[in-house]
Parts: C-alpha cells; sequence; structure tokens
C-alpha cells in the first residue's frame, strides 16, 4: 500500500511575483512600426469595439410631416427615464437624425420642429450592439406648447448592417432557470452554435459557432476583454451574475469592423448600473437531494442518489448618490456546494487481480489462463502473476460497470463522493456624469471573487486529489465626451487578472499500467496568473448621412505560470516491448489475430515494465533542478488592434457598411529570457526529410535538431510578427419603404423588413496555448529521455515491484546542460512550433430576410457560411518518412500495406510473394529459407496491423534486418516524434438558420431557433488540446486525409427560451378586475424555460492500439463493409451505440501503413432537454413596487437521458459501441426565493 505521508502540495500566493522581468519592458518596441504606433494608439484613435462599442448602441431614424415630406432642422432630445441624462441633435437636410455611443437603456425620444406639434415617443429601450432605428412623423400642425404622445419601440428589423445576433435584457436574463447561473449560457440559445453538455470527447464541442472552433469567442463585460487568454474557451474568468446584467448581446457572424478581435461569436455584456430610484433583490435558491433524481448510469449499477445539497444567495442594491448625477450599483453572491461527485474508472476485474487473463477465443467464446498455466506455457521465466501486481490490483474497488474496460480483464467502477467548494463573488458599479448637460460621463466597475474547491479522490477512502483556488478580479473605467453633437468620443481602461492555483499528491516517479487507471492520483499542483491591461479610444463622426468610425484597442498580456519538474516515469505496456511481447502469444489456445487486449492484459500480470522516461529540469545555467522543484514561466504579449468604418445611409431604404480591421500581434516571448529555438525551420527540417525519402536516402543524413538561448545570434522568434494582418468587412441592409398596395402588404411598412447581406474577413486568435505547452517544456530547460523501447523482451523486462519503484537501471542519466543543445538520441516525443506559422482566418458571408409582424413578432431566414483557411492543426514532422525503393518506384506505404493485406488474411508466410521493395532495400533480412519479404511479413504480422511499432524494430533494432543503409533509414535518429502546430488546415460551413422570436409584449418574450447545417474540416481541435491529442494529423505527408465533417457537426440544431406571465390577474385579460384575494391567488403566475435539441455528433471508429502511419498516433480504424443501423440504448448490458455492437465491429479494419482511417464516420445520440421554471410574484401590501417571487425550477424536467462518452475501437470488441456517460444529468429542481424592490 502507498504511504501518504509523503504528499507534494504546491501552495502560492497569487497576488505576488507578478513583475516581469526588469530587462524586458512592459511595453517593447513595435520594430519598424516603432513608437508612432503607441503614441497613435495613446494620443489619437486607439480603439476597439471589443472594448468599448461592444458595450453601447445606437439610435437613429427618419423625421417626415404630414405628407410623408421630410423635415430637416427638428431638434430631437434623447432622454433618459431612469438617469436623468439627456442628448440632442438636429435632423440634416434629408430628415435623418443620429445618436452615436448610447449607453443601452430605456429612453423617450423628443422631436420639436417650428410649426408642428412636438411629437414624444416614450419607453424606447435600446440594447447594447444593437442599431435601433425609429422614424418619427409629425402628424399635424400645432402649436409647440401642444404634444402628441405616442408609446414606439425600436424596430426588431436590423436595417443598419448585415451582422447576425440577438440581444437579451435582463428581465430574461433573471427569470430563465440557468443550472450554473451564468448569463452567457445564453450564447448557447442562439441559432448555429453548439451545446451538447458535458458528455462528449473533448469539450472543443461546446460553443462551436457557424462552423468555428469553439476558442475563438470574445467576451466582454462593459467592453472589457474579460476571455480566457490561454485556452480561451468560451467562458468569462470572471464571474458574472445574473442580477448583476442589465442586457447581453450576440454576434453569431460577420460582426462589423468595431468588432471581431477573432473569428468566432461576439459576447457582450453590460452591467447594471444604479438609477434614480433605489432598486435591488435579496434572492435564495436551494437544491437538494430530495428533489433530485438518480443519474442513469448509477442506477444501472446499483448505486444510490449521490448527496446534492447547493445554495446560491445574494443581493443587489443601486441607486442614487445624487439625483441625475451620481449613481451606485452592487452586487453580492455566494454559492456553497456540499454534493457527491460521480467519478468513473477502469478497474481489474475480479478473475485478472487473481492472476487469470481471459480473451476472445476464434469463436467468440470467453478463454481463460489460470496462473499455473501462465507460468508453466506462457512466462518465459516461468515465474508467473506477479505477486506485488496482484496485490496492488487487490486493493481496488470490485468493480461493477461493465461500459468500461475490454468488459472481461477490466470493468468500471463508479461511485459518489462528498465534494466541497464555495464561491464569493463582489460586483460593484459607480456611473458619474460630470455635467448637467450629460454631455461627460464616467463609470467604475469592479469584479472580485473567492472560490475554493475541494478535488475528489482517486478512489473511496483516499485523499483529494487535488484543491482548488480562484480570485480573479478585474476593474474597468470608461469615459465617455461628445466634443460636438456630431463628434463623440469613448475611452475605456481595464485590468483583468485571472489567478488559479491547485495542489498536487504525487510524490515520487511512477509505474504506470495500460487500460487500467492509476491506484493513487498521480497529480502535480500549478498555478497560473494572467493579468491583462487594456487601453482603446473610439471616435464616433456623424456626418450627413455617414457614421464613420475609428479607433484601436491596446492589450498588454501576461501569463505566469508556475509548476513543479516532472517526475520520471515508466509503462507496462505491450507494445513498447520487443515484437509488442508476440511471444506471449505462442501457447494460447484459439487465440484470434486481432487478439484485442490480450497481450496488455497479459503483460500487467506479468508486471513486465516496457519502459521508463527520464525528465529533467534546467535553470538558466544548465545546471539540473531538483525533481518536483518550482519552475516559473512569463508569457508575455502585446496586441495592437486599428480599424475605420462607414456606415453609409444611401437612402432611407439602403445602408452599406464597410471598412476594416488591422491586428498586429507580434509572437509571445518568455519574460524571464528562458527561451530557446531551433537554428532552422522545422518546416525546411521536415521537408528536407520528405526530399531524402524521395531521392530513397537514409534519415540519419538530415540535420540534427539544435536549440539554443536568445544569446546566439541563431535564435529566432517563435513564428513571424505578421505585418499584413488587414481584414476587410462589407455589409448591405435594405429595408423597403412601401406604404401602401402589395409591397406594403408583403413587407409590412416601413422599417418592417430587411434584405441584409455581409461578408467579412476575421482572424483567428492564436499562438497563447501554443507558447504556454513550448516554453513550459522546451528543450534545453526541459529534457524528457526514454529508454527501453522496443529492445526489452519478456525475459529481459524489469518485473513490478511497487507503484513507485521506478528501476534505476532503466531511468536514462541527464544529458548536460547549456547550450547550444543537441536534441539527445534518447529524446521521448516533443511538442515543438513550427515557425512558419501564419494567422488563420476565415472568410464569413451571410444573406438574411427579416420581417417583423404585428404583437412584437419577427421571422428571420438566414444563409450562413464560412471558409476556413490556414486553420490551425497538429502534424508529426518526425514521423516515418514514406521510404522510396529507386529501382522499382515502390515506396514504404505501398510495400507495406502489401503485406499488411496479407497479413489479415492469416496468408501462409511461404506463399507471401515478393515485393520489391523489400527485396532490394532489405536484402540481409533473406535467410533461413526465406525471402526478405516472408521475413518482414512474419514482423508486420506479429505486429498485427501496427506498422510502425513493426517498422522501429527494423529500422532502429535491426530486428529482423536493417535496411541496406544501416539503422535510422526512415525514424529520425534523435526522436521519433515531434508534434507541432501548423497552419495547413481547411474547413466549410453552410448553414440555413430560422429564427421565430416575440419581444416582451402582453406578458410573453421568447426566441425560437433552428440551424441546419454542415461542417467540414482537417481537424476541429482548437489550440488548447495538447500535443499528441485526438484529431493530430495521422499522414503528415497528405493532411488532406483528414477531411471529413467537423467533430461538433450537427446537422441540426433546435433551441429556445421564453418567459410568459399568465394572463390573470389584476391588469390582465382574465380577471382584470379581481380584488386582492383573487390576484394574490389567481394572478403573478410565469411559466419560463430553455429548450435544445440536435441531431448526434460524429463519433469515430478508433484503430485500437495499432500506429499504422505515425508511431505516436493511431488514427482511425477503415470501414470495409455497411455498419448496421439503429441503435440500442435499453439492452441489459448498457446503452450502445450500434443495435448490433458485433456486426458493427465487424464493419471495420485495421487501418493500412500510409492510411488516416475514418474520421467522423459515426452518429451518437443527439442533445435533448428542458429545463423550465414556475413562479408566483406577490405585490407587498406597503409598496407596490416592492415583491416576493416564489420559484420551482427543474433542469432536465423530463429526466431524459441522452447518452454521450463512446468512442468504438477495433481494440476493444467486448466494449465496442458502448456508452459510459449521459449527455445530461439527472433531473434537479431548485427552489427559489426573490425579493424584488
Amino acid at each position: 500500500m502507498r504511504s501518504q505521508t509523503k504528499i507534494l502540495s504546491l501552495r502560492f500566493q497569487l497576488s505576488k511575483g507578478a513583475t516581469m522581468n526588469a530587462d524586458r519592458p512592459f511595453c517593447p518596441a513595435l520594430g519598424n512600426y516603432s513608437w508612432w504606433l503607441a503614441i497613435l494608439l495613446w494620443a489619437v484613435v486607439s480603439t476597439s469595439p471589443d472594448l468599448f462599442g461592444q458595450a453601447l448602441t445606437s439610435l437613429s431614424g427618419t423625421v417626415t410631416d404630414p405628407t410623408g415630406a421630410v423635415v430637416p432642422g427638428t431638434t430631437v432630445i434623447l432622454d433618459s427615464i431612469e438617469r436623468g441624462t439627456k442628448r440632442e441633435t438636429t435632423s440634416d437636410e434629408s430628415g435623418r437624425y443620429w445618436f452615436a455611443q448610447v449607453q443601452p437603456d430605456t429612453y423617450q425620444i423628443t422631436a420639436r420642429a417650428p410649426g408642428f406639434r412636438d411629437v414624444l415617443v416614450s419607453k424606447v429601450q435600446l440594447l447594447v450592439n444593437t442599431p435601433a432605428t425609429i422614424n418619427i412623423a409629425f402628424e399635424k400642425l400645432g402649436v409647440v406648447a401642444e404634444a402628441l404622445t405616442v408609446t414606439s419601440q425600436a424596430a426588431q428589423v436590423n436595417t443598419t448592417d448585415g451582422s447576425l445576433g440577438n440581444a437579451i435584457t435582463a428581465e430574461a436574463i433573471t427569470q430563465l432557470p440557468f443550472y450554473a447561473r451564468d448569463p452567457i449560457g445564453l450564447f448557447f440559445l442562439q441559432p448555429g452554435v453548439t451545446n451538447f453538455g458535458g458528455g462528449i470527447q473533448g469539450s472543443e464541442i461546446n460553443g462551436a459557432v457557424n462552423g468555428g472552433k469553439n476558442d475563438q469567442a470574445n467576451i466582454t463585460l462593459d467592453g472589457m476583454d474579460v476571455n480566457d487568454q490561454d485556452q480561451k474557451q468560451t467562458y468569462s474568468v470572471l464571474r458574472i451574475t445574473p442580477d448583476s446584467v442589465q442586457e447581453l448581446r450576440t454576434t453569431t457572424s460577420n460582426a462589423n469592423a468595431d468588432q471581431g478581435r477573432s473569428s468566432g461569436g461576439q459576447i457582450a455584456l453590460v452591467s447594471k448600473s444604479g438609477t434614480n430610484e433605489i432598486h435591488g433583490s435579496l434572492y435564495d435558491y436551494h437544491r437538494g437531494t430530495e428533489t433530485a433524481a438518480n443519474g442513469f448510469f448509477d442506477n444501472m449499477v446499483g448505486n444510490p442518489k449521490a448527496p446534492l445539497l447547493i445554495d446560491v444567495f445574494g443581493g443587489s442594491l443601486g441607486g442614487p448618490i445624487k439625483k441625475n448625477r451620481l449613481f451606485f450599483f452592487a452586487n453580492y453572491e455566494g454559492r456553497r456546494d456540499r454534493s457527491g461527485a460521480s467519478v468513473l474508472q477502469t478497474v481489474p476485474s475480479a478473475k485478472l487481480r487473481q492472476g487469470i487473463v481471459q480473451y476472445l477465443k476464434t469463436d467468440g467464446a470467453i478463454g481463460e489462463l489460470s496462473p499455473d498455466y501462465i507460468k508453466a506455457n506462457i512466462d518465459p521465466l516461468h515465474i508467473g502473476p506477479n505477486p506485488a501486481v496482484l496485490q496492488l490490483f487487490q486493493s481496488y474497488p470490485s468493480p461493477h460497470d461493465n461500459t468500461q474496460g475490454d468488459g472481461m480483464n477490466t470493468l468500471g467502477y463508479r461511485f459518489s463522493v462528498p465534494q466541497r467548494s464555495k464561491q464569493d463573488t463582489y460586483i460593484s458599479r459607480v456611473d458619474y456624469v460630470v455635467d448637467s448637460a450629460g454631455k461627460h460621463t464616467l463609470f467604475w466597475r469592479g469584479n472580485l471573487q473567492n472560490d475554493h474547491a475541494g478535488g475528489v479522490p482517486q478512489f473511496p477512502g483516499d485523499i483529494p486529489s487535488s484543491v482548488g483556488l480562484n480570485n480573479s478580479k478585474g476593474i474597468s473605467v470608461g469615459y465617455n465626451s461628445i466634443l460636438k453633437p456630431n463628434l463623440i468620443s469613448t475611452f475605456r481602461y481595464g485590468f483583468t487578472r485571472f489567478g488559479a492555483e491547485s495542489t498536487g499528491i504525487q510524490p515520487a516517479g511512477a509505474v504506470r499500467f495500460t487500460g487500467i487507471d492509476d491506484r493513487y492520483a498521480l497529480t502535480t499542483g500549478d498555478a497560473r496568473t494572467i493579468p491583462v491591461h487594456q487601453v482603446s479610444e473610439d471616435l464616433a463622426w456623424i456626418h450627413g448621412a455617414h457614421n464613420v468610425r475609428v479607433g484601436g484597442v491596446g492589450r498588454w498580456i501576461r501569463n505566469i505560470d508556475i509548476r513543479p519538474a516532472p517526475f520520471h516515469s515508466a509503462d507496462i505496456r505491450a507494445n513498447r516491448l520487443k515484437g509488442a511481447a508476440i511471444e506471449l502469444e505462442a501457447n494460447v489456445p484459439d487465440l484470434p489475430a486481432d487478439s484485442g487486449s490480450y497481450r496488455d492484459n497479459m503483460v500487467a500480470v506479468l508486471g513486465l515494465i516496457s519502459d521508463a522516461i527520464g525528465n529533467y529540469r534546467y535553470d538558466i545555467n544548465g545546471s539540473v533542478l531538483p525533481l518536483g522543484s518550482l519552475a516559473k514561466n512569463i508569457n508575455g504579449n502585446n496586441e495592437y488592434e486599428f480599424y475605420a468604418q462607414d456606415s453609409w445611409k444611401v437612402t432611407h431604404a439602403l445602408t452599406v457598411t464597410g471598412g476594416f480591421r488591422w491586428s498586429l500581434m507580434p509572437p509571445f516571448y518568455e519574460g524571464t529570457g528562458a527561451q530557446t529555438s531551433t537554428t532552422f525551420s522545422l518546416n525546411d527540417w521536415f521537408n528536407q526529410r520528405m526530399a531524402l525519402a524521395q531521392q530513397g536516402l537514409p534519415q540519419y543524413t538530415v540535420d540534427k535538431i539544435t536549440f539554443v538561448d536568445q544569446k546566439d545570434p541563431r535564435w529566432r522568434p517563435l513564428y513571424p510578427y505578421h505585418k499584413k494582418n488587414f481584414a476587410p468587412r462589407l455589409s448591405l441592409a435594405y429595408s423597403p419603404q412601401a406604404n401602401d398596395g402589395w409591397l406594403k402588404s408583403l413587407t409590412g411598412g416601413p422599417g418592417k423588413t430587411s434584405i441584409r447581406a455581409g461578408w467579412g474577413m476575421f482572424y483567428d486568435l492564436f499562438g497563447s496555448t501554443v507558447a504556454h505547452q513550448f516554453i513550459g517544456n522546451q528543450p534545453g530547460f526541459s529534457t524528457s529521455l526514454l529508454n527501453g523501447v522496443n529492445t526489452l523482451t519478456a525475459a529481459t523486462a524489469p518485473r513490478f515491484t511497487g507503484i513507485y519503484d521506478i528501476p534505476s537501471q532503466l531511468i536514462p542519466p541527464p544529458t548536460k546542460g547549456g547550450f547550444p543543445q543537441v536534441l539527445p538520441d534518447t529524446s521521448a516525443g516533443y511538442y515543438l512550433i513550427d515557425d512558419t506559422l501564419k494567422p488563420p482566418y476565415t472568410m464569413n458571408m451571410n444573406l438574411s430576410v427579416g420581417r417583423e409582424f404585428g404583437h412584437g413578432f419577427f421571422v428571420q431566414g438566414s444563409y450562413v457560411g464560412r471558409l476556413s483557411h490556414r486553420s490551425l492543426l497538429q502534424r508529426d514532422v518526425a514521423t516515418p518518412t514514406n521510404l522510396k525503393d529507386p529501382a522499382s518506384g515502390m515506396d514504404y506505404f505501398t510495400a507495406a500495406s502489401q503485406l499488411m493485406r496479407l497479413g489479415f488474411a492469416n496468408t501462409p508466410t511461404a506463399q507471401v510473394p515478393a515485393i520489391p521493395f523489400w527485396e532490394n532495400l532489405f536484402p540481409g533480412a533473406a535467410g533461413n529459407g526465406l525471402t526478405a519479404t516472408q521475413a518482414m511479413y512474419n514482423e508486420y504480422k506479429g505486429w498485427n496491423g501496427d506498422a510502425t511499432d513493426a517498422l522501429y524494430d527494423i529500422d532502429v533494432y535491426c530486428y529482423p534486418a536493417c535496411s541496406k543503409f544501416g539503422p535510422f533509414t526512415m525514424f529520425n535518429q534523435q526522436v521519433p516524434a515531434l508534434s507541432v502546430p501548423s497552419t495547413l488546415g481547411k474547413g466549410a460551413y453552410h448553414a440555413m438558420q430560422w429564427t421565430v422570436r416575440k419581444r416582451f409584449g402582453e406578458g410573453l418574450t421568447f426566441d425560437l431557433n433552428y440551424t441546419w447545417s454542415k461542417s467540414m474540416d482537417y481537424s476541429s481541435r482548437p489550440e488548447w488540446t495538447g500535443a499528441f491529442g485526438q484529431e493530430m494529423v495521422v499522414n503528415a505527408f497528405s493532411p488532406r486525409q483528414m477531411r471529413a465533417v467537423s467533430t461538433y457537426d450537427a446537422r441540426h440544431i433546435f433551441n429556445a427560451w421564453w418567459v410568459w406571465q399568465l394572463p390573470v390577474g389584476k391588469g390582465k385579460t382574465f380577471l382584470n378586475q379581481s380584488n386582492r384575494l383573487v390576484d394574490t391567488l389567481l394572478g403573478g403566475w410565469q411559466i419560463s424555460g430553455l429548450w435544445t435539441q440536435s441531431s448526434g455528433l460524429p463519433v469515430t471508429a478508433g484503430n485500437g492500439r495499432a500506429w499504422p502511419t505515425d508511431y505516436w498516433v493511431a488514427g482511425y480504424a477503415t470501414q470495409i463493409a455497411p455498419v448496421p443501423g439503429g441503435s440500442d440504448t435499453h439492452n441489459g448490458n448498457g446503452p450502445n451505440l450500434f443495435s448490433d455492437p458485433a456486426g458493427a465491429y465487424a464493419a471495420y479494419s485495421r487501418t493500412l501503413a500510409g492510411q488516416t482511417g475514418q474520421r467522423n464516420g459515426l452518429r451518437s445520440d443527439g442533445a435533448f432537454g428542458i429545463d423550465t421554471a414556475l413562479s408566483k410574484r406577490f405585490i407587498m401590501p406597503y409598496n407596490e413596487h416592492h415583491t416576493v417571487q416564489v420559484r420551482w425550477e427543474s433542469f432536465n424536467m423530463t429526466n431524459t437521458a441522452r447518452f454521450g462518452c463512446v468512442t468504438p475501437s477495433r481494440g476493444n470488441p467486448a466494449q465496442f459501441g458502448k456508452y459510459s456517460c449521459t449527455l445530461n444529468g439527472p433531473r434537479v429542481m431548485q427552489f427559489a426565493l426573490r425579493y424584488e424592490f
């Protein structure tokens, strides 16, 4: 058993140590562009709507007389009802008026012109980032003292630009049932946005917008950037509570030039501010075990319901400090979780822990090998099952879940453990109207959070594997100035600081088994602090029919990462033994050629340690750091963006908006000086390797990979500084102005219909994770040395004695530090940088027709397209080459594939014909009555589809023989794999999208969206997914083989949200004259909810434990027959993707050398969920503006289980197609009490 007395606990004060190295200035020079850009940024127009425009809006319209003629010179006054501020403008010669850079709020509009009676338009709600149009008509002549009051709302029809997206007000945000109480969740209820919950392979699925990757969303709060600058997932690093949000606006396609720091969805939130009236709330939300359902799989294995106890509570208060001039708002929200977390682990079966190994026989029956049989007939040393291994296996809990493992030797263990967490969020805002005319306004907003999250143990009875802390914080300051009626300046400064840390419990290097979860958690701690300073300035100039905006933004980002140096590690893995331990199959009766997981389980029972990796860290002087010691890196980046845009009202019906955005984003750098680079381009090196292979020459002649530090003149930045990232944008909006006839009947009249088209070029935001992953493990400061791979056999491999007992003879000693540093020949795989990276970009386009109907209904149909270029993907530039035989013209992939086909057909060795490639290049393999081809055939057949491990034996260890050139003819001598990010991908998305919307009126508001789409790409993985993760290119020589539907391609997506105040009670349609008692009982009821439903996501059949093309990337299985249709989610063995798993398994074969296999060829279960809220509001007898609301919310109201976590694999026939989790959780009810005033 493991001693838990020695525990590595990493704990930091994140508020300390956040300074940069003194020799790297905070704002470095900008190369040839030098300081004039910085001066321009600060002193003139350094803005970005990311930081300003996304917190504001605009209003325009046309003033006409009773005959329809325009009325120039009309005074138009915009008056904030809640804050008492006013703005004034005058209509031009065409009768147009325009208010730019307006704070979202509820306004009253007053129009005055000589000889006409004043027109007052009341209760006009202007939404963030949603240009509004209100036309004003003087109805008759009259004296100025007379006024005509009308009620009007800004048209829902966008008649200004081609952008697509929706705005959602505070009422909907606070009244909708959110499981996580995160307003950003409304982003997932927009057309074209994927949302599949947590039960999916990789979180690259949720938040993908219109075919774009989910790391390209951009989130702002009051115009300030609150994104995760490292992983860039779709969430805010500052917690935003529903009660602190005034409004949320999403733009899913074709944002204008004043937006679009990245190519994904733009999410703009505006925080609440104080008004002239005191307003606020007190609330408490409670979830408990008694009103929650059990999870599907917990039910299946007989587990009781996990405890559930969540309390969310808080309050808000806003009002005037000085009427009409100074306002405040504050919100506190706490959350306390004392619930059980469900954990699923793979553990040894009851028989495996006794030393009995099971396998599928050729007839499909299960065979068993007893410990005595293993000792006598399988183990070459006749030791038999390893006592230390069996003792360890006995310490695992007994399995009871058949959705995990191979279904025989390994199974699942599902359990619930207590998990505690605490969250405290503080948000405040102050607004100040500097002058009585309201021409100068200031605001300050601050966010602070203090979180403590307890981790879960590896197994019941263990200590938690980690504890997480978060103390992120941020402030923003804004200054709006009306310099002239037609010239408005908006300045913003923001500071957002993400701070998080976690502890770990790994005490030393460990030995790990294949296919079995670690008995004890091997977690190490880390700490990250990311301070971001932002400055922006925006100028809006209105000149006649033109609304011109220019601006820019600067961001100064520092990613401070502190983590311990990694421990050594060792593996118990069959494919790392010489010949994949094929000798262990010699005496197994009826073992099929595709032996599945047999070898891994036999190697595990024998405790054969196949290899070890020595991990070493060095300081800047080249000295080796002690294992587990802390290393600190500071990744810095400075971003500068500029834009110019003109919105031109060509006519009353036609508006053309055009502009461009220019992004200057230098490469990331390491701020302490610990940054290395290769002496040459890895892309050029890869091309050199390909050229040698095409000439039939060996790989050992390729240049040696050498790293230098920044003092060396050969040092280069991570990737080039691209200074030509110009992104043009263009959109048209046409709104028919018919006042009568059939055209009015069709279009609804002026401003009721809009035909819009948009096109834009958008650059992906990239570089932060690339830098983080490379700099944290860069050669010269971090070295991983591999020892033992494919050299040890079942007879020579050291035997397991304990988890933390790595045989010392397997641990390679550290190489010498310092620079230049030649990559050692025994290196493990690395993550490096392709320094030919170019910024990825997309071409976005859309065409939409929208029509507003009576009672606030709006319908819009759209075509949305995206063409992605230079998309980021991962490839292995050290992959074994496709060597060409000059004599015959045959290449390696062809020759190896011929052997594999013969092996799959179980062809006798004597019947294998000569293949020129093997005969010409590997003559030394001939002998013992075998041709060179036949000798190679035996090697490949033994590896059963694992072509690169067979090639590793041949090309590195000359087993059975090397080529005529010697070793390392196709493998690189220094390293077997180098994962590098490259911008070689492409993608395309096309969709039809429909929206039906009703703005709030008559007690009802809702959005209903439908998307029918198809997305294709080479790889859907975002930048943050790691070195050798999912969807890495399998054949680096042919990335196009990866082209398939995107991993987040959902053909059909439906979603909706609604808030309905039932029309019963005083002032309503029914019982509107009721007395207080009747109104108290029957009035004030409300129903709100969310609905999501979609078709299934793509699923890939894995190639099992076989690597046909790349040494570290297995790729996908190849479909060779039709897959039986249908799925089975109700059988006794657990839900399955296939109605006939055995038939589906037979429809796939192992993939041939040089091929990728079929990516994303299957479809899994689709998502479905309905969340509802039923509430009753009571008006307090002492003040009608004080109310108490009682809420009953149900998440997954129908308790529907839709399934995920499915990874069918050729290496695991017994579990082929089994689901192991649900996309959504079980039904949970929440009860709330809200007091609002």
